[in-house]
């Protein structure tokens, strides 16, 4: 039942990008909606969908009457950024203004840093790793930023791998920073202290 509403659902929102949003403004869209509520508890995809509803909603209607499906829209989408930003795709995230997973995960670095709470180092990684993902043109920061991460993890569990693949995205955050950005000497020097411990003698 539910994998038939999503279904429902997801076409709707897939016409509605290509041009015809008859399937999200009808009724019937919001009465889907309704039905996947009385399922009981939603995940988090269906969660998705009747956000990504509402904001299709929201482009569609004259703005007179967009603002409540907007507002819907936001609520669900800030509940899900902060279960997982990897959840918001990166242009809603924008356009809410919601973090980045880059800023996702330099709080959660924060907090193991205070806590010392390996999960919170685990979902630093992961989101440092959607960001290098969606970055793919090649910003160092979420590359530096994994690779802190991969080396405070190394510390931790002695996992050489994590060390092999820090000092390995180090050096690709360090051929990425231009020479005279201010953030390149600390590479240098990470880098360097990062191979030391690789071969400390």
């Amino acid at each position: 039942m539910r994998e038939r509403l999503l279904a429902d659902l997801d076409a709707r929102i897939a016409r509605h990008a290509l041009g015809d949003s008859s399937g999200v403004l009808d009724e019937q869209a919001l009465a889907l909606v309704t039905e996947l509520a009385s399922l009981g508890e939603a995940d988090a995809g269906s969660l998705a969908r009747v956000a990504a509803l509402h904001l299709c909603r929201y482009e569609a209607l004259p703005s007179e009457h967009a603002k409540t499906d907007l507002q819907v829209a936001m609520a669900l989408y800030t509940n899900l950024h902060t279960v997982d930003p990897r959840l918001v795709p990166p242009e809603v995230r924008e356009f809410l203004g919601l973090a980045s997973p880059l800023e996702a995960g330099m709080a959660r670095m924060r907090e193991f840093e205070q806590t010392g709470r390996l999960d919170q180092l685990e979902r630093a990684i992961s989101l440092f790793r959607q960001e290098v993902l969606e970055q793919q043109a090649g910003d160092p920061e979420g590359v530096h930023s994994l690779g802190v991460a991969l080396l405070r993890r190394f510390e931790r569990t002695g996992h050489a791998n994590d060390l092999d693949e820090a000092i390995t995205l180090g050096r690709a955050a360090l051929a990425a920073t231009p020479p005279d950005h201010p953030a390149r000497a600390a590479r240098v020097a990470w880098v360097s202290a990062a191979l030391r411990l690789r071969s400390p003698d």
